[in-house]
C-alpha cells in the first residue's frame, strides 16, 4: 500500500464523481459541453488546493466509452491530462466507472481506454488497483506515527452482487484510524433493489462493513447522506448533467469535503458553480422527464432483458435498435438518455 503525506496535521478530501467529459456535447446540450466541465475540474482542483487536500473520484471520467470515438479526441484529452495536473500531488484518486471501460465492460480493456492513458501518465490514480494510506504530518509524540491515517480504496464497475461482496470482504489497515471507501455501483437506502433493470445495492446490506465512509458514484440522482451502521453513505450525484432528465438537472450540484483530524470528522458540501437550464440545453420543445417514473422506460428494460438473448450484435446502437424497431419515440429516448 502507498503512502501519502498531507503537509498538515489534517487529511482533507475533496470527492466528486462521473464527471463524463466529451469533447462531443451528448443528448441535448447545447453549450460547449467540454469548456463547461473543464471548468468545473477547476474550481474543484482550487478548492482542493485552498483546504491543502487530495481529490477523490468516483469513476466515469469520460462518457463514451469507445476510445477511438470522436468524443475521447486528442484535443480533449490532452486538455484532461493538463486539469488533472493541476491538482495537488499533480492527480486525482479515483475508481474505474462503467464509461470508462470498453463495450462488454471488461477490465482488460482499461489500458486501452482514455482511462488507461490518465493512469499510465500519473495524473490519475486507479485506488481499486493500489489503495492509498494518507497520513498527516503530525507525529504521535511517544509513537512517532501521524496520528492521522486514512485508508482509501475503491470498488470499480463490476455488478452489484461481486461489489457487495468485495465491499464486506474489505478490511482496514491495521494502522488506519479511518476506512473510507469509493463505489462505482447504483446504491440506494434501504434493502437491494433495482435501478434500470441493473441491481442495486442497499445501504442496509453494508451497514456493519469495516467502512466509516462510503462515497457513492454511478446513479447521477443525489440522495442525502445518511449514516446508516458503521458507515456514512455520502450519494451526491454526477458532477456533470449529460442529459436532459430529473435525475441529472433538478438538484444541485456539489461536491463533498471531508476532513480528518486528530478532533474527529467534518464533513460540507459545497455547490459547484452552474449555468442554468436553459443556457446549457435545448429545452423549448421538451420538459425534463421524471426518468425513474416512467412507465415506459420502465417497460423498455423489462422487455431488453426478456429479448437481448437474441440480439446477436456487438454494436450498442444497433442492438438498441433492434431492441425498440416497434418503437421509434422510445427509441429515440433511450438514445438520448444513453448518449448516444
Amino acid at each position: 500500500m502507498q503512502t501519502v503525506t498531507l503537509d498538515h496535521d489534517k487529511v482533507n478530501f475533496t470527492y466528486s464523481t462521473d464527471w463524463h467529459l466529451s469533447a462531443i456535447a451528448p443528448g441535448r446540450r447545447a453549450d460547449d459541453y467540454l469548456t463547461a466541465i473543464l471548468g468545473k475540474l477547476e474550481f474543484l482542483s482550487n478548492l482542493t488546493h485552498r483546504i491543502g487536500g487530495i481529490s477523490l473520484c468516483g469513476g466515469d471520467v469520460c462518457h463514451i466509452k469507445s476510445a477511438r470515438h470522436a468524443a475521447n479526441s486528442i484535443s480533449m484529452l490532452g486538455k484532461l491530462l493538463c486539469a488533472l495536473r493541476m491538482f495537488p500531488t499533480g492527480k486525482v484518486y479515483g475508481t474505474i466507472g462503467n464509461h470508462d471501460l470498453g463495450y462488454g465492460e471488461r477490465m482488460d480493456s482499461v489500458p486501452h481506454q482514455p482511462i488507461g492513458l490518465l493512469i499510465a501518465s500519473g495524473a490519475y490514480h486507479d485506488l481499486s488497483n493500489e489503495p492509498v494510506m494518507f497520513v498527516n504530518n503530525t507525529p504521535h509524540q511517544s509513537l512517532m506515527i501521524p496520528t492521522v491515517r486514512v485508508h482509501v480504496e475503491s470498488f470499480p464497475f463490476g455488478g452489484a452482487e461481486t461489489t457487495l461482496k468485495r465491499i464486506m470482504a474489505s478490511r482496514r489497515h491495521p494502522d488506519a484510524t479511518h476506512h473510507v471507501g469509493i463505489v462505482h455501483a447504483y446504491g440506494a437506502p434501504g434493502d437491494r433493489g433495482s435501478l434500470f433493470g441493473e441491481q442495486t445495492i442497499g445501504y442496509d446490506e453494508v451497514a456493519e462493513s469495516d467502512f466509516d465512509y462510503l462515497l457513492w458514484g454511478h446513479d447521477h440522482s443525489r440522495i442525502e447522506t445518511v449514516k446508516v451502521g458503521n458507515v456514512t453513505d455520502i450519494h451526491l450525484g454526477s458532477l456533470a448533467r449529460a442529459a436532459l432528465d430529473h435525475d441529472q438537472t433538478d438538484r444541485p450540484v456539489s461536491a463533498a469535503i471531508l476532513s480528518f483530524s486528530d478532533k474527529g470528522v467534518i464533513y460540507k458540501e459545497i455547490k459547484v458553480p452552474v449555468k442554468p437550464l436553459a443556457e446549457v440545453f435545448v429545452v423549448a420543445d421538451r420538459g425534463v422527464r421524471k426518468v425513474e417514473k416512467s412507465e415506459e422506460m420502465k417497460e423498455f428494460f423489462t422487455k431488453m432483458e426478456e429479448t437481448v438473448e437474441g440480439v446477436e450484435t456487438a454494436d450498442p446502437a444497433e442492438a438498441l435498435s433492434l431492441l425498440c424497431q416497434d418503437d421509434p419515440p422510445l427509441l429515440a429516448l433511450a438514445k438520448e438518455l444513453c448518449g448516444m
